[in-house]
Protein backbone atom coordinates (compact mmCIF):
# COMPACT_ATOMS: atom_id res chain seq x y z
CA UNK A 1 0.00 0.00 0.00
CA UNK A 2 1.19 3.51 -0.82
CA UNK A 3 0.01 6.60 1.03
CA UNK A 4 1.18 9.91 -0.41
CA UNK A 5 -0.16 13.43 -0.99
CA UNK A 6 -3.79 12.58 -0.42
CA UNK A 7 -3.61 9.27 -2.29
CA UNK A 8 -4.04 5.72 -1.05
CA UNK A 9 -3.08 3.14 -3.68
CA UNK A 10 -3.43 -0.63 -3.58
CA UNK A 11 -2.98 -2.66 -6.77
CA UNK A 12 -5.20 -1.06 -9.47
CA UNK A 13 -7.35 0.78 -6.93
CA UNK A 14 -6.73 4.34 -5.76
CA UNK A 15 -8.41 6.65 -3.27
CA UNK A 16 -8.18 10.45 -3.20
CA UNK A 17 -9.23 13.04 -0.64
CA UNK A 18 -9.84 16.71 -1.34
CA UNK A 19 -12.19 19.62 -0.79
CA UNK A 20 -15.41 19.87 -2.74
CA UNK A 21 -16.23 23.04 -4.66
CA UNK A 22 -19.94 23.00 -3.90
CA UNK A 23 -20.21 21.02 -0.66
CA UNK A 24 -17.22 22.83 0.91
CA UNK A 25 -16.55 19.51 2.66
CA UNK A 26 -13.98 16.76 2.22
CA UNK A 27 -14.71 14.59 -0.76
CA UNK A 28 -13.40 11.03 -0.88
CA UNK A 29 -13.13 9.40 -4.30
CA UNK A 30 -12.22 5.75 -4.86
CA UNK A 31 -11.33 4.52 -8.35
CA UNK A 32 -11.51 0.78 -8.96
CA UNK A 33 -11.18 -1.42 -12.03
CA UNK A 34 -14.55 -2.77 -13.17
CA UNK A 35 -14.60 -4.95 -16.27
CA UNK A 36 -16.82 -3.88 -19.18
CA UNK A 37 -18.22 -0.90 -17.27
CA UNK A 38 -16.86 1.99 -19.32
CA UNK A 39 -16.69 4.83 -16.79
CA UNK A 40 -19.25 4.38 -14.03
CA UNK A 41 -19.82 6.94 -11.27
CA UNK A 42 -21.31 5.75 -7.97
CA UNK A 43 -22.57 8.22 -5.39
CA UNK A 44 -22.35 6.64 -1.93
CA UNK A 45 -23.69 9.17 0.56
CA UNK A 46 -26.15 6.81 2.20
CA UNK A 47 -27.54 4.76 -0.65
CA UNK A 48 -25.34 3.67 -3.55
CA UNK A 49 -26.56 5.11 -6.84
CA UNK A 50 -24.64 4.45 -10.05
CA UNK A 51 -24.58 6.78 -13.06
CA UNK A 52 -22.96 5.87 -16.36
CA UNK A 53 -20.77 8.44 -18.11
CA UNK A 54 -23.23 8.78 -20.98
CA UNK A 55 -24.53 11.89 -22.68
CA UNK A 56 -28.10 10.67 -22.15
CA UNK A 57 -27.56 11.17 -18.42
CA UNK A 58 -26.58 14.86 -18.64
CA UNK A 59 -28.96 16.99 -16.58
CA UNK A 60 -27.12 20.31 -16.68
CA UNK A 61 -24.17 21.78 -18.56
CA UNK A 62 -24.18 25.44 -17.61
CA UNK A 63 -21.08 25.99 -15.45
CA UNK A 64 -19.95 22.37 -15.32
CA UNK A 65 -21.28 19.05 -16.59
CA UNK A 66 -23.74 17.25 -14.32
CA UNK A 67 -24.96 13.67 -14.70
CA UNK A 68 -28.03 12.10 -13.07
CA UNK A 69 -29.85 8.77 -12.90
CA UNK A 70 -33.02 10.43 -11.66
CA UNK A 71 -32.27 9.80 -7.99
CA UNK A 72 -28.74 11.10 -7.54
CA UNK A 73 -26.46 13.41 -9.48
CA UNK A 74 -22.71 13.85 -9.90
CA UNK A 75 -21.00 17.07 -11.03
CA UNK A 76 -17.53 18.29 -12.01
CA UNK A 77 -16.94 15.17 -14.10
CA UNK A 78 -15.48 16.82 -17.22
CA UNK A 79 -11.88 17.16 -15.96
CA UNK A 80 -11.91 13.56 -14.80
CA UNK A 81 -13.22 12.28 -18.13
CA UNK A 82 -10.65 14.34 -20.02
CA UNK A 83 -7.85 12.69 -18.02
CA UNK A 84 -9.43 9.28 -18.69
CA UNK A 85 -9.50 10.01 -22.41
CA UNK A 86 -5.97 11.37 -22.73
CA UNK A 87 -4.43 8.62 -20.58
CA UNK A 88 -6.46 5.71 -21.95
CA UNK A 89 -8.31 4.88 -18.73
CA UNK A 90 -11.49 2.82 -19.14
CA UNK A 91 -13.62 0.21 -17.37
CA UNK A 92 -13.54 1.80 -13.93
CA UNK A 93 -15.98 2.55 -11.15
CA UNK A 94 -15.59 5.95 -9.49
CA UNK A 95 -17.13 6.00 -6.01
CA UNK A 96 -17.63 9.36 -4.29
CA UNK A 97 -19.18 10.23 -0.92
CA UNK A 98 -20.56 13.54 -2.28
CA UNK A 99 -22.44 14.64 -5.37
CA UNK A 100 -19.24 15.98 -6.87
CA UNK A 101 -15.66 15.07 -7.62
CA UNK A 102 -12.54 16.73 -6.21
CA UNK A 103 -11.78 20.13 -7.78
CA UNK A 104 -8.08 20.25 -6.86
CA UNK A 105 -6.50 23.36 -8.40
CA UNK A 106 -9.11 23.37 -11.16
CA UNK A 107 -7.07 21.21 -13.54
CA UNK A 108 -6.95 17.46 -14.21
CA UNK A 109 -3.41 16.95 -12.95
CA UNK A 110 -4.51 15.23 -9.72
CA UNK A 111 -6.40 12.64 -11.77
CA UNK A 112 -3.31 12.09 -13.93
CA UNK A 113 -1.22 11.46 -10.83
CA UNK A 114 -3.80 9.04 -9.41
CA UNK A 115 -4.05 7.04 -12.64
CA UNK A 116 -0.29 6.75 -12.90
CA UNK A 117 0.10 5.63 -9.29
CA UNK A 118 -2.56 2.93 -9.78
CA UNK A 119 -1.15 1.86 -13.18
CA UNK A 120 -4.50 2.42 -14.91
CA UNK A 121 -3.19 4.10 -18.07
CA UNK A 122 -2.97 2.62 -21.56
CA UNK A 123 -1.97 3.79 -25.03
CA UNK A 124 -4.67 5.55 -27.06
CA UNK A 125 -4.65 5.26 -30.85
CA UNK A 126 -6.92 6.79 -33.47
CA UNK A 127 -8.95 3.98 -35.03
CA UNK A 128 -12.38 5.39 -35.88
CA UNK A 129 -13.06 7.59 -38.90
CA UNK A 130 -15.58 10.41 -38.69
CA UNK A 131 -17.70 10.04 -41.80
CA UNK A 132 -19.11 13.57 -42.00
CA UNK A 133 -18.75 17.07 -40.60
CA UNK A 134 -20.88 17.81 -37.54
CA UNK A 135 -21.74 21.43 -36.75
CA UNK A 136 -23.45 22.77 -33.62
CA UNK A 137 -24.27 26.44 -33.11
CA UNK A 138 -26.05 28.61 -30.56
CA UNK A 139 -26.09 32.39 -30.91
CA UNK A 140 -22.47 33.44 -31.54
CA UNK A 141 -21.02 30.24 -30.11
CA UNK A 142 -20.24 27.18 -32.19
CA UNK A 143 -18.36 23.91 -32.24
CA UNK A 144 -17.71 21.54 -35.11
CA UNK A 145 -16.08 18.16 -35.73
CA UNK A 146 -14.43 17.65 -39.12
CA UNK A 147 -12.98 14.42 -40.60
CA UNK A 148 -9.22 14.63 -40.13
CA UNK A 149 -6.04 12.57 -40.24
CA UNK A 150 -5.66 11.94 -36.51
CA UNK A 151 -7.23 13.65 -33.50
CA UNK A 152 -6.95 17.39 -32.98
CA UNK A 153 -8.77 20.08 -30.97
CA UNK A 154 -8.65 23.83 -31.58
CA UNK A 155 -10.28 26.65 -29.64
CA UNK A 156 -10.97 30.29 -30.47
CA UNK A 157 -11.57 32.68 -27.58
CA UNK A 158 -13.03 36.17 -27.85
CA UNK A 159 -13.18 37.90 -24.45
CA UNK A 160 -13.40 41.65 -24.04
CA UNK A 161 -10.65 41.70 -21.43
CA UNK A 162 -7.03 42.85 -21.73
CA UNK A 163 -5.75 39.62 -20.10
CA UNK A 164 -7.47 37.47 -22.73
CA UNK A 165 -9.02 39.04 -25.82
CA UNK A 166 -8.99 37.20 -29.15
CA UNK A 167 -6.84 34.08 -28.80
CA UNK A 168 -6.39 30.75 -30.57
CA UNK A 169 -4.81 27.47 -29.46
CA UNK A 170 -4.63 23.98 -30.90
CA UNK A 171 -3.63 20.61 -29.49
CA UNK A 172 -3.08 17.07 -30.68
CA UNK A 173 -1.69 14.05 -28.80
CA UNK A 174 1.81 14.39 -30.26
CA UNK A 175 2.09 17.72 -28.40
CA UNK A 176 2.15 15.84 -25.07
CA UNK A 177 -0.48 15.75 -22.35
CA UNK A 178 1.10 18.04 -19.74
CA UNK A 179 -0.11 21.41 -21.06
CA UNK A 180 -3.70 20.14 -21.28
CA UNK A 181 -3.91 18.22 -18.01
CA UNK A 182 -2.38 21.00 -15.91
CA UNK A 183 -4.51 23.77 -17.46
CA UNK A 184 -6.69 25.22 -14.69
CA UNK A 185 -10.29 26.34 -14.86
CA UNK A 186 -10.84 30.06 -14.43
CA UNK A 187 -13.72 32.37 -13.62
CA UNK A 188 -14.35 36.03 -12.96
CA UNK A 189 -13.88 37.25 -9.39
CA UNK A 190 -17.62 37.64 -8.70
CA UNK A 191 -18.26 34.00 -9.51
CA UNK A 192 -15.32 32.65 -7.53
CA UNK A 193 -16.26 34.92 -4.62
CA UNK A 194 -19.70 33.32 -4.62
CA UNK A 195 -18.17 29.85 -4.18
CA UNK A 196 -15.48 31.06 -1.79
CA UNK A 197 -12.58 29.94 -4.00
CA UNK A 198 -11.15 33.25 -5.19
CA UNK A 199 -7.79 32.63 -3.52
CA UNK A 200 -7.49 28.94 -4.36
CA UNK A 201 -8.58 28.86 -8.01
CA UNK A 202 -7.53 30.88 -11.02
CA UNK A 203 -9.49 34.14 -10.77
CA UNK A 204 -9.88 36.94 -13.30
CA UNK A 205 -10.58 40.53 -12.23
CA UNK A 206 -10.27 43.86 -14.05
CA UNK A 207 -6.47 43.79 -13.60
CA UNK A 208 -5.88 40.25 -14.79
CA UNK A 209 -5.35 36.82 -13.22
CA UNK A 210 -4.59 36.41 -9.52
CA UNK A 211 -2.02 33.71 -10.19
CA UNK A 212 0.78 33.33 -12.69
CA UNK A 213 -0.32 31.28 -15.69
CA UNK A 214 1.60 28.13 -16.52
CA UNK A 215 1.79 29.58 -20.03
CA UNK A 216 0.05 32.43 -21.87
CA UNK A 217 -2.53 30.15 -23.52
CA UNK A 218 -3.44 28.16 -20.39
CA UNK A 219 -7.08 29.39 -20.40
CA UNK A 220 -7.54 28.06 -23.95
CA UNK A 221 -5.92 24.75 -23.09
CA UNK A 222 -8.43 24.40 -20.27
CA UNK A 223 -11.24 24.93 -22.77
CA UNK A 224 -9.69 22.13 -24.83
CA UNK A 225 -9.57 19.97 -21.69
CA UNK A 226 -13.30 20.59 -21.18
CA UNK A 227 -14.09 19.68 -24.78
CA UNK A 228 -12.23 16.38 -24.51
CA UNK A 229 -13.95 15.51 -21.23
CA UNK A 230 -17.43 16.38 -22.43
CA UNK A 231 -17.00 14.49 -25.70
CA UNK A 232 -16.13 11.33 -23.73
CA UNK A 233 -19.84 11.28 -22.88
CA UNK A 234 -20.47 10.13 -26.46
CA UNK A 235 -19.52 6.68 -25.19
CA UNK A 236 -16.31 6.66 -27.22
CA UNK A 237 -12.91 8.06 -26.27
CA UNK A 238 -12.68 11.13 -28.56
CA UNK A 239 -8.93 10.63 -28.95
CA UNK A 240 -9.68 7.38 -30.81
CA UNK A 241 -11.53 9.31 -33.53
CA UNK A 242 -9.89 10.79 -36.63
CA UNK A 243 -11.39 14.26 -36.34
CA UNK A 244 -10.54 17.90 -35.83
CA UNK A 245 -12.82 19.53 -33.25
CA UNK A 246 -12.96 23.32 -33.42
CA UNK A 247 -14.69 25.39 -30.76
CA UNK A 248 -15.49 29.09 -31.09
CA UNK A 249 -16.50 30.62 -27.75
CA UNK A 250 -18.14 27.28 -26.96
CA UNK A 251 -18.68 25.82 -23.50
CA UNK A 252 -20.15 22.76 -21.83
CA UNK A 253 -23.62 23.12 -23.36
CA UNK A 254 -22.39 23.01 -26.95
CA UNK A 255 -19.78 20.37 -26.09
CA UNK A 256 -22.59 18.12 -24.82
CA UNK A 257 -24.66 18.75 -27.95
CA UNK A 258 -21.69 17.72 -30.07
CA UNK A 259 -21.25 14.61 -27.91
CA UNK A 260 -24.86 13.67 -28.68
CA UNK A 261 -24.28 14.09 -32.41
CA UNK A 262 -21.05 12.10 -32.24
CA UNK A 263 -22.74 9.29 -30.34
CA UNK A 264 -25.22 8.88 -33.18
CA UNK A 265 -22.71 9.33 -36.00
CA UNK A 266 -20.00 7.05 -34.63
CA UNK A 267 -22.43 4.29 -33.79
CA UNK A 268 -23.87 4.19 -37.28
CA UNK A 269 -27.07 6.15 -36.70
CA UNK A 270 -28.68 8.45 -39.24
Amino acid sequence: MLVEEGFVCMSNDVQLHGKGLFSKEEVTVSINKKINSGVLFTVNNGNKESISANVENVSNATRNTVLTNGNESICLIEHFLAACSILGVNDIEVITNKNELIIGDGSAIHWRDAFLKANLCSTVKEKIDLSKTIFVKKDKKQITAIPHDGFKVSYCMDWEHPALGKLYASWEPKDGSEKILRARTFAIKEENDYFGVTETLLTLDEKGFNKKLHEPLEPLYHKILDIIGDLRLSGINPLEVNMHVIGFKSGHELNVELAKELSVSLRGGS
